[in-house]
């Protein structure tokens, strides 16, 4: 595999990525799409101003910082596309193959660079080009990025990903021109991409924050954080100090103690320890799926992985904790003679620092290996083409590697054609994962799409696979609400024991963001006149969900938008519209709710005031179409009421 110019075949790589990816361009939204674009009204604009980009922008409730590059790429599509899924996928499939490159680049100025500094560590069968094509080809076949690309709302992961490769290639760059002497212009590349790199990067998804760890790694194994050269490591030990140690303290101040407390994971179904118990399995198997992937363990949906108790619940749990302190720190006693074994295990490791530790996400989600899994084939590939000249097990090595990237591909274009069609997409999810709420949750949910009445065979089984995703014991309480919602909008009786179940469901458990909107959509749908079910037995359910949740903003909102649209107590719901602004201050949309309450019940000047404290969220402008809007309504019940009071 001595090929005289590896960068020849990046144009065939690329193809060879569309072709493979390009069955799964034709399917349909899965999950988190929904709530984020298909149903997120806040990003379809009526003109295209940057007030209603701005706002678009800042739609996501995700993350503290809203992810707005990813919200206004999602905006911009609906605006010039529609709802469209082809469009969103083909962006995200273009933003994998700019990633395959911008890795390639990157992995060859590392790869590269250990060779020239360490010639007796790095000594490879192949030139440090064709290692870094394979282990870039292999990253963009495998498996288990296909989420990345296919699941619409996972560009902002593989959008956070291409800001940080780029960020991290232009800190290489930068490094290399201040060793060789060219300080300035290398402190200018080297700060620029850790800046704009980041910047970028946490604006489109918050998992960038990890940049400046990665490198580091890149310095420690590289450059030795400038050891040859005091003034140079002085400097670099200020500018960590500054992007990563003081900013990490400034984390831990923020969100540790809510994590020790257990508040964290008030809305989470496991505690801190079970996490980190979990987590240990987990990554076992996230190595398994990028290195070995199987068809029947790749899936959209993990919910059913089961949660550690304790070290010993089960006793495997030690055995896995032990194998993962076993790999680090034999990585780190290998890091003089096996440089790039070391950089590609902590590579996945580093991400894993942040979403597989202490935060509050939930368990398992192949995504999050979208960056980590480029430092795994790196390992892998890199100790297997390490060797002597001479080596008489080369061509068997060769065949290995050729073997491993077809296998991945052809497993990916099998995954994509799985993709293609949402029906298909759901029988297979529900096959593989028997025992996830989700995956049979989706299915019911497609049947009840395509069944062209309450008497056919799609509707039975789609009830079928409702029932028997709420008889899980890690069900949620969306197959439930799906039964209440599916026979209330066909007319049909709805089983008194949904509304038991369900209410039981809201006192004992956290309630998700999936679950709060399976409760909002049934509100919505009761006002709307889509469904008519019992309004006494709704109203108790969502009046059950609040008392043992008062603290959710959004609970209290829906609470006054039931009283208000279904039950009709309009003075009532006022109270509850305050409740959820006192909440969340902070929430734009819990003060438009309360102005447009206020305008509804003449409250004017009360609405003035309100209108006033949204004003003061207005930041970037990004509300300045929802300030309009609202203000102009306001002026015209103004006027009304002066109009009334001056009649005779």
């Amino acid at each position: 595999m001595a090929l005289r110019s590896p960068t020849l075949l990046l144009p065939l790589i690329c193809l060879l990525i569309l072709l493979v990816y390009w069955p799964g361009l034709s399917g349909g939204y899965v999950f988190d799409d929904f709530p984020n674009i298909v149903h997120n009204d806040n990003i379809r604009m009526e003109h295209l101003t940057p007030g209603a980009l701005a706002s678009a922008a800042f739609s996501s409730g995700s993350g503290p910082l809203s992810r707005p590059l990813s919200m206004a790429s999602f905006a911009l599509e609906r605006h010039f596309f529609g709802l469209a899924p082809f469009p969103m996928k083909l962006t995200n499939l273009l933003i994998h193959v700019v990633n395959t490159l911008l890795g390639f680049l990157l992995l060859r100025a590392l790869i590269s660079g250990l060779q020239s500094r360490h010639p007796e560590r790095v000594r490879l069968l192949v030139s440090p080009q064709t290692l870094a094509l394979l282990v870039a080809t292999a990253w963009a076949l495998a498996p288990i990025n296909l989420t990345g690309v296919l699941y619409v709302v996972q560009r902002m992961e593989s959008l956070a990903t291409l800001f940080m490769l780029a960020g991290l290639l232009a800190y290489v760059h930068g490094r290399n021109l201040v060793d060789q002497g060219q300080a300035r212009r290398g402190w200018s590349w080297l700060l620029g991409g850790l800046c704009f790199g980041g910047g970028l990067g946490v604006l489109a998804k918050e998992t960038a924050v990890m940049l400046p760890l990665y490198a580091l790694l890149i310095e420690w194994l590289l450059f030795g954080l400038g050891k040859d050269n005091p003034i140079m490591r002085k400097h670099l030990l200020r500018l960590y100090g500054l992007i990563l140690v003081l900013p990490g303290i400034a984390a831990l101040l923020l969100y540790l103690p809510g994590i020790l407390s257990g508040s964290a994971y008030a809305h989470r179904p496991f505690t801190l320890e079970e996490r980190l118990w979990t987590q240990a399995h987990v990554l076992w198997h996230y190595l398994y799926w990028i290195v070995a992937p199987s068809p029947g363990a790749l899936t959209l949906y993990h919910d059913s992985f089961p949660v550690v108790r304790g070290l010993f619940q089960p006793w495997t749990t030690l055995l896995a904790v032990a194998g993962l302190a076993g790999l680090l720190l034999g990585t780190l006693k290998l890091r003089r003679s096996a440089p790039l074994l070391t950089l590609g295990i902590l590579w996945f490791f580093a991400m894993h620092l942040l979403v597989s530790t202490a935060l509050p996400l939930e368990m398992v989600y192949e995504h999050r290996n979208y960056l980590p899994s480029l430092g795994v084939f790196l390992a892998v590939l890199g100790l297997l083409f390490t060797g002597r000249d001479g080596d008489s097990l080369i061509l068997g090595r060769q065949a290995l590697a050729t073997g491993l990237i077809v296998i991945y591909g052809f497993l990916t274009f099998l995954r994509a054609n799985e993709w293609s069609d949402p029906v298909q997409l759901a029988y297979f999810e529900a096959t593989r994962q028997s025992e996830s709420p989700r995956a049979n949750h989706d299915l019911g949910m497609v049947l009840a799409i395509i069944a062209p009445d309450a008497n056919s065979i799609q509707f039975s089984q789609a009830m079928a696979s409702f029932a028997y995703a709420a008889s899980l014991p890690n069900s949620t309480l969306t197959p439930l609400q799906a039964l209440v919602f599916e026979h209330g909008k066909h007319g049909l009786p709805v089983n008194p024991q949904w509304w038991d179940d369900m209410r039981e469901y809201v006192r004992t458990n956290p309630l998700s963001a999936q679950d709060l909107s399976a409760l909002r959509r049934l509100v919505d749908a009761q006002a709307s006149g889509v469904i008519r079910v019992d309004t006494e037995e709704l109203g108790r359910l969502i009046r059950e969900a609040y008392s043992h949740h008062p603290r959710r903003a959004i609970l209290a909102t829906l609470l006054a938008n039931y009283l208000l649209n279904v039950a009709g107590e309009a003075e009532e719901a006022g109270k509850y519209l305050h409740r959820a602004v006192a909440l969340a201050p902070r929430s734009s949309l819990r003060w438009a709710h309360l102005i447009q309450y206020q305008i509804l019940m003449g409250q004017l000047s009360e609405a003035h005031v309100s209108l006033e404290r949204l004003q003061e969220l207005n930041s970037l402008g990004r509300l300045n179409d929802l300030i309009a809007d609202l203000d102009h309504r306001l002026a015209l019940a103004t006027r009304a009421a002066n109009h009334r009071d001056s009649r005779p």
